[in-house]
């Protein structure tokens, strides 16, 4: 069980930051930082004594608005230079933005209360309401972004932008909206995975580093730009990771995980679950 539930959150950080990529062809090396703002407004919303459902519900938007309004204020600036200006920028961004929350909340971890006390017995082992809830919502994310992708008119222009921008465009399709809609949607996925993981990890300015290494192995083992390549990933590096947690050591599970996307790297370089680097 425990497999599944870290399964099923390594996908919603990863899918963020497969979207990102499959339609901008962004490096973003901020993403981690999004998660981490995300734990950060449940902190504020717990200090505040507000239901910290409203923080869940809060995370996304606020992610999103901050995520849209990067894209056009920095990103959208960068498109033409066709060079790493992107992935440098995204760099220095994540180390603003670390900075930032530690000169506001300081550089120790801070913890959130949760939303559900309890817990449930699943084969004579308790687990935490609130993280098998947490899961849930995930789960449900992770469909509805599909969902979005396949069946609905934004995700037939989401898609015709990752095939290619320009043949898009000249079909009258508004691509510099994609661009900021699609970073929206990227930072906003993040913003709630950080949410959702708030009440049972530690939530401090770096929090959001390992995220954002565990997205890139997962979009490089699965495949980049494809959903169905990001919960493959998902399987193999969070749930790995998680099984592998019960025999080795933590250093030793970080290194089999390492091995694994650096095999998929060299043995089959478009992901282990992708044909071709695009969401399709």
């Amino acid at each position: 069980m425990n497999a599944i539930v870290a399964t099923v959150f390594t996908a919603q950080v990863a899918l963020g930051l497969m979207v990102v990529f499959g339609v901008m062809k962004i490096i973003n090396m901020a993403h981690g930082e999004f998660f981490m703002l995300g734990a950060f407004v449940m902190v504020v919303v717990d200090r505040l004594g507000v239901d910290l459902w409203l923080g869940i519900l809060l995370a996304p938007l606020v992610l999103g608005a901050v995520g849209a309004a990067i894209e056009r204020g920095i990103i959208r600036r960068l498109y033409v230079r066709r060079d790493l200006s992107t992935l440098l920028v995204t760099f220095g961004l994540s180390i603003v933005l670390q900075q930032l929350i530690r000169l506001i909340f300081g550089p120790q971890s801070l913890s959130v209360g949760s939303p559900i006390e309890g817990s449930l017995a699943i084969f004579g082992t308790q687990y935490p309401s609130y993280r098998l809830v947490a899961a849930g919502i995930s789960v449900a994310v992770t469909v509805a972004i599909a969902y979005a992708m396949y069946r609905t008119s934004w995700g037939i222009r989401v898609r015709a932008t990752a095939e290619s921008s320009s043949t898009a465009s000249a079909l009258g399709v508004n691509t510099g909206r994609m661009f900021s809609s699609t970073f929206a949607v990227g930072a906003g996925l993040a913003g709630l995975a950080g949410a959702l993981m708030a009440p049972f990890v530690g939530v401090n300015a770096l929090m959001g580093l390992e995220q954002t290494v565990r997205s890139f192995l997962v979009v490089i083992t699965g495949g980049m730009g494809s959903i169905g390549g990001t919960v493959g990933g998902s399987v193999i590096i969070g749930g790995g990771q998680s099984v592998a947690g019960v025999w080795l050591s933590g250093s030793a599970t970080q290194l089999l995980v390492l091995g694994i996307a650096m095999l998929t790297i060299l043995l089959r370089p478009q992901g282990l679950f992708s044909r071709k680097t695009r969401i399709a």
